[in-house]
């Protein structure tokens, strides 16, 4: 993981995935939002941050005391749902992305908090599946 913050920052995982940095999360603030919502996807409820602007948005957060960590493992971060049955509850709102491989839904949790519980509620990590990290 490629971690950029001081002793103290709020922790937040971002996912380079097709040359976009993603991330999910919720700052407190206005003026933190207010900058960053050019970057903010409404359909998917995440921002997509372009390679260019990525080291700016991660200076700035800095600055407000959030701490941007580029996960490079993303298949420790991912889990997969048979489609069309019963999905955990978190999976669509923790989720960042989601792929469709072989009839199934793999999602891309935004930590390992949201993992777990997605686990614990019937989802399995890629990593013990077959299937490659379609992230």
């Amino acid at each position: 993981m490629d971690s950029f913050h001081r002793e103290g920052d709020e922790p937040v995982n971002v996912f380079e995935v097709d040359e976009m940095y993603l991330f999910k999360h919720y700052f407190d603030g206005e003026d933190v939002f207010d900058r960053l919502k050019s970057y903010y996807n409404n359909q998917q409820y995440r921002f997509e941050v372009p390679r260019n602007d990525f080291g700016t948005v991660r200076s700035f957060l800095s600055n407000y005391g959030y701490g941007l960590t580029v996960v490079d493992a993303t298949e420790e971060f991912a889990v997969v749902v048979k489609k069309y049955t019963s999905h955990p509850e978190n999976i669509f709102k923790e989720s960042v992305i989601r792929r469709n491989v072989n009839g199934y839904n793999c999602f891309l949790m935004k930590d390992q908090d949201a993992v777990e519980q997605a686990v614990s509620e019937g989802a399995i990590p890629l990593t013990k599946t077959k299937f490659e990290n379609p992230f």
